[in-house]
């Protein structure tokens, strides 16, 4: 099948290479334009970009599609029979939508219509849920609410977190693609509506989501930590300092309840919450490299008995 294929992050490269080794003609390469990155802020090139060109595609930089100028012309000229999108990063335009034969396919990380939006996978976890999984659908004019082509559920691990699960699930998606490729060529799939009466949206992170409140309980916090990795992150204050989790576990047992963001460092870096204990296992203090938190304790004055977030 001659496609076009829509992608950005380190996550898509799994979805490209198993088109591409299944025998699939990608016509083109959509990825978003190159960005500022790092403390040097140096014009950085998307994952995708760097690997479709070093495997030889023509690779094009568009942050648009407008009937408005050459955008459309070009897509067109590529006459492919479907567009498939995985984590590009750009809605597309209502115009784009009927120019593709079979239409325009999405890999979304959830199970459609549940967790519709931007951020599927953190909500997952932040939501304490033991299964997600995959949808292929395909795209119409709303976010997420397209006809659904195939699904497959993933198991969430008690301890995974968002990046190694969505890494997992545009694996196990890729696959899925297609097995659904296939069967549109051979016998044809019959879309399925979505039920809109059990639609969730998710809403894009932000900075501000990955400052912890102690207040809540140390499962509450656990998923968090889990949630917001790599981005947000997770993070709270010590002595006027950022101090980032990075990872920790909830303690176990009956023990006696700190208090909220009450540190005690006996033999570990404990932190209460407003239900149970969590213990940190790597932190990152402002300005220093990520450590070792219980090393960090035994080293640090002032930590035990302090209140962490004033």
């Amino acid at each position: 099948m001659r496609l076009i294929f829509m992608g950005t992050p380190q996550y898509a490269i799994p979805v490209l290479d198993k088109l591409v080794d299944c025998g699939h003609d990608i016509a083109a390469v959509y990825t978003q334009p190159d960005r500022p990155a790092g403390r040097g802020r140096k014009l950085t090139s998307t994952p995708i970009k760097i690997h479709s060109t070093d495997m030889g595609l023509q690779t094009l930089e568009v942050q648009k599609i407008s009937d408005e100028d050459s955008s459309m012309e070009c897509l067109l000229s590529f006459e492919a029979e479907a567009a498939i999108v995985a984590a590009y990063g750009i809605i597309l335009p209502s115009s784009v939508i009927d120019k593709f034969s079979l239409g325009i396919i999405n890999l979304h990380p959830s199970l459609l219509p549940k967790f519709r939006g931007a951020s599927p996978v953190a909500t997952a976890i932040l939501q304490g849920c033991k299964e997600t999984g995959v949808t292929i659908m395909k795209i119409d004019e709303g976010m997420d609410t397209g006809p659904i082509l195939k699904q497959k559920s993933v198991r969430i691990k008690s301890d995974e977190k968002c990046d190694a699960l969505t890494e997992r699930l545009f694996t196990t998606g890729s696959n899925l693609l297609v097995e659904t490729l296939d069967e549109m060529q051979t016998n044809g799939i019959d879309p399925i509506p979505q039920d809109d009466s059990k639609a969730t949206l998710t809403e894009r992170l932000k900075r501000q989501d990955g400052e912890i409140d102690w207040n809540q309980s140390s499962e509450q916090i656990y998923r968090a930590i889990r949630a917001f990795h790599p981005w947000p992150g997770t993070f709270t204050t010590f002595n006027g300092k950022r101090l980032k989790i990075l990872d920790a576990i909830v303690d176990d047992g009956d023990q006696k309840n700190l208090g909220p963001g009450k540190v005690q460092t006996d033999k570990s870096f404990r932190v209460g919450t407003g239900q149970g204990s969590i213990s940190l296992s790597t932190i990152q203090i402002e300005g220093k490299l990520p450590t070792n938190a219980s090393d960090f304790a035994a080293n640090t004055l002032n930590l035990d008995g302090s209140i962490l977030g004033n």
